[in-house]
């Protein structure tokens, strides 16, 4: 599953870039509030946005790593039952990442056509949405890929 595995990466770095970008924006803005007395325009709405986008790549990210908060309680279980069971978890992880990347589309849609705009600069939303809605659908695509691999052999080796 080398897709997979690059997709995940790249997801992973998307996800650490907007995450310290988010850092530092913040840093800057309070900084320049506390000790200067200025507002960076837009400050809040910059690392809003960039910390969702890191929150949608990082998103991608954990499902291409598998590593998603779970019970482990399949190594109790018989082989057989244990392969339903990791199935099960499987499709509920798909079926939660759909239905984030539907809210991201569908949320980016409605910006697109609203016109929002950040306050003081006036700057449109729905790039910044856009960006955390193709996270989301990564994520998507990468839960299904993950669901699939066992059928084609290529999923886990765990017992």
């Amino acid at each position: 599953m080398q897709v997979v595995t690059v997709t995940g990466r790249l997801a992973g770095a998307a996800a650490a870039a907007a995450l310290g970008l988010a850092v530092v924006a913040g840093g800057v803005t309070a900084l320049a509030r506390y000790l200067f007395g200025y507002a960076v325009p837009d400050g809040f709405d910059l690392v809003r946005l960039t910390g969702g986008i890191a929150a949608c790549w990082g998103i991608a990210a954990a499902i291409a790593a598998d590593e998603l908060i779970r019970i482990d309680v399949a190594r109790a279980l018989p082989r057989p039952l244990a392969a339903v069971v990791a199935v099960l978890g499987g499709a509920g992880a798909l079926a939660g990442a759909v239905l984030l990347a539907r809210s991201g589309v569908l949320g980016t849609d409605l910006l697109l056509r609203s016109g929002e705009t950040t306050a003081d600069l006036q700057l449109p939303l729905w790039p910044a949405h856009l960006v955390m809605a193709a996270g989301l659908v990564v994520a998507a695509l990468l839960a299904l890929l993950r669901l699939l691999a066992p059928v084609e052999g290529e999923g886990d080796k765990t017992t």
